[in-house]
């Protein structure tokens, strides 16, 4: 289908070597854990290639392949670059890749110091023998062989991609992977060539980088990614990080700006979480383009075309690459250019179905987009033979995102909503001013559900509305109720629920104590201190299970937040009575009053089942709990039981 392009500079071709850009658009680098664990390439990954240039990129770079099978691994179920056998499986990627109109390139990388201890065969390897918390325990500094051995790797796994028909390679030098770990002053400590200064910590990730260009030839492109700086005390800094790009130029292609490290605390910027601003390297890349005579891209929370054509028109950046935004949504290129920006899916930036799983060795998947990462499946299934009247109790998001489905697949849909508006809880989740993204997925998901059937609000599903409306099958999407416990002075003036307290803040006074260091106490409590209220939060948990399910960066993020925006935590601080002058908490030593104006309760929620309860009295089968009704927690399983609840109706 032929569409006209307002997006000038971004569909603009870009010739690097032997290979052309059909535009200025790239999927970034993911971890999708789709191979099996040994790292051969599976039916699923070939999919999941191919979705990936079906989103209308110009080039698809699968993650994080380690060139080192023994002591490189960090993640589980990634393709396995460094073994010969894996060239057959690597062809059919780049043909997926190539026959649904993308470039197909690789991340080579070898993770040194950041390997896990139960995915190598032996101590870890560095620069130095420096050891990441969450990383190997077990490092040891490498030797002349040792050096010889991983640039003879990086070399081996550049032919295998050539070898399998990829006419481009990322060369991964940032993050603080094993590179990366060379050019940092934060982990190379050495006293040889190779460490003391900036030329020689530059040393061997150019002696590599000039080793992969004379393997690849001179028709093969050659991205180089690194960080501009990596956002840590005693870490690699911008200029430094410039001085190694201006002179890796000679051998690269395409730059490639990020930011951190991602295995400590800094993985807030390469992994950027909900809190951090959008567009986030393009300052950076910007800088480094002044200095480069070779085209620069950049990632970083980038959302949309609009962005990415004014950076690129700008002449800030010649490439924008995303990854999260295409994951959520595979349409969103087609749609911006149809004009269809609401049609478009927004990621919430929450790490939970992609950064999440790929960290425990589980297939990419996502909070909103329940189809990621079952491509496959869903690509097999077979049509609808008879559409079915299907009845959803609840407007949540389980119930909306089933309506959607199920209306997809060409049932019936008719959804009830005992309350006078949609959104469920997620109304509140995406209320506090630092949930933006989630606001935008609550406007995406009303949206699409408006032309999924018929919606009645005020309308409950009882047992009659069952027998008037004879549906085959009745999906229960009744949600939770927040928890009001029965402590003294609960229902005192100046104690508020967390969702009065968050669409109204007219109701609080300038000192708030929030009672529960769950997530969403924490993200009104962070809102609120943005707003200029002064923030208490008491749980008796201990503090390090406040905000206890988030993943981790996301945790961390909100937790730093948090202090930064001088909220003060009490933990295991039960409450054992409400106040007119704020509450009194049980602490180690003895009772302890903490004065507020306002108390706000956000202690959690339970399962709303007595609807469920009734209907399965009533009815041996067609009766199917969904969302937090079924035991879900939070929006990820919100999204996917109601998804393939919808899926399975036959």
């Amino acid at each position: 289908m032929l569409r006209q392009n307002e997006f000038k500079a971004l569909f603009s071709p870009l010739k690097l070597r032997g290979v052309t850009f059909k535009n200025r658009l790239g999927f970034a680098p993911m971890v999708c854990n789709q191979c099996t664990i040994d790292g051969t390439v599976t039916d699923a990954m070939v999919e999941f290639v191919s979705m990936q240039a079906r989103c209308g990129v110009a080039y698809v770079t699968i993650g994080d392949t380690q060139v080192d099978d023994d002591l490189g691994g960090a993640f589980m179920a990634t393709m396995n670059i460094a073994r010969h056998t894996s060239v057959p499986g690597m062809i059919r990627l780049a043909e997926a890749a190539r026959y649904n109109g993308a470039v197909l390139s690789v991340e080579l990388n070898h993770s040194g110091r950041g390997a896990k201890d139960h995915l190598i065969s032996g101590p870890a390897i560095a620069p130095s023998a420096i050891p990441f918390p969450r990383c190997s325990q077990n490092v040891r500094a490498m030797d002349e062989d040792d050096l010889a051995r991983v640039k003879a790797q990086f070399v081996r796994a550049a032919r295998h991609a050539v070898q399998a028909g990829f006419p481009m390679v990322m060369v991964h030098a940032a993050h603080n992977n094993l590179l990366g770990q060379f050019l940092s002053p934060l982990s190379n400590v050495r006293t040889d060539r190779y460490g003391g200064s900036p030329e020689n910590r530059r040393r061997y990730p150019l002696e590599v980088l000039r080793a992969v260009r004379e393997a690849v030839g001179e028709t093969v492109a050659i991205e180089l990614r690194v960080s501009a700086t990596e956002m840590t005390p005693g870490g690699l800094e911008e200029e430094e990080s410039l001085a190694f790009m201006e002179a890796a130029q000679e051998y690269a292609d395409l730059i490639h700006v990020s930011r951190g490290i991602v295995y400590n605390d800094a993985g807030i910027y390469t992994l950027p979480t909900f809190l951090r601003e959008p567009r986030l390297n393009l300052d950076y890349a910007r800088r480094v383009k002044a200095r480069l005579h070779v085209p620069v891209a950049t990632v970083g929370n980038f959302s949309s075309l609009a962005e990415a054509e004014e950076a690129v028109a700008s002449g800030a950046v010649d490439v924008i690459c995303m990854a999260r935004a295409w994951l959520t949504d595979h349409e969103m290129l087609f749609k911006c250019l149809e004009h269809r920006e609401a049609d478009v899916r927004p990621c919430l930036r929450c790490h939970r179905g992609c950064i999440d799983n790929s960290a425990r060795g589980k297939a990419i998947h996502c909070s909103v987009n329940p189809e990621l990462g079952f491509e496959a499946d869903i690509r097999a299934l077979p049509p609808v033979k008879a559409p079915r009247r299907v009845l959803i109790a609840g407007g949540g998001p389980a119930g909306l995102q089933a309506a959607i489905t199920a209306h997809g697949r060409g049932h019936e849909v008719i959804l009830c909503e005992a309350g006078d508006h949609l959104g469920g809880l997620l109304v509140d989740a995406a209320a506090p001013s630092c949930k933006g993204y989630m606001k935008r997925y609550l406007q995406w998901l009303l949206h699409t559900a408006e032309g999924c059937g018929e919606i009645r609000l005020n309308t409950p599903v009882t047992p009659v509305l069952v027998e008037e409306l004879h549906p085959d099958v009745v999906l229960v999407a009744t949600g939770s109720a927040y928890l009001r416990p029965g402590i003294p002075g609960i229902d005192g003036k100046n104690v508020v629920m967390l969702a009065d307290a968050e669409r109204d803040h007219s109701l609080l006074g300038r000192r708030v104590l929030i009672a529960g260091g769950g997530s969403a106490g924490l993200e009104c409590a962070l809102s609120l201190a943005w707003e200029g209220f002064a923030v208490t939060v008491a749980d008796l948990a201990p503090l390090d299970k406040f905000a206890n399910g988030m993943p981790y960066f996301p945790r961390l993020d909100l937790l730093q937040s948090l202090e930064r925006a001088g909220v003060t935590l009490l933990p295991e601080r039960p409450i054992l009575r409400f106040t007119d002058a704020g509450a009194v908490l049980s602490a180690p030593e003895g009772e302890e009053t903490v004065e507020a104006d306002t108390v706000v309760i956000a202690l959690g929620v339970k399962r709303r089942t007595e609807r469920l309860d009734e209907l399965r009295g009533r009815y041996a089968t067609g009766i199917v709990p969904i969302g937090d009704c079924e035991g879900g927690t939070n929006l990820y399983d919100a999204t996917h039981s109601g998804h393939f609840a919808a899926l399975n109706i036959i």
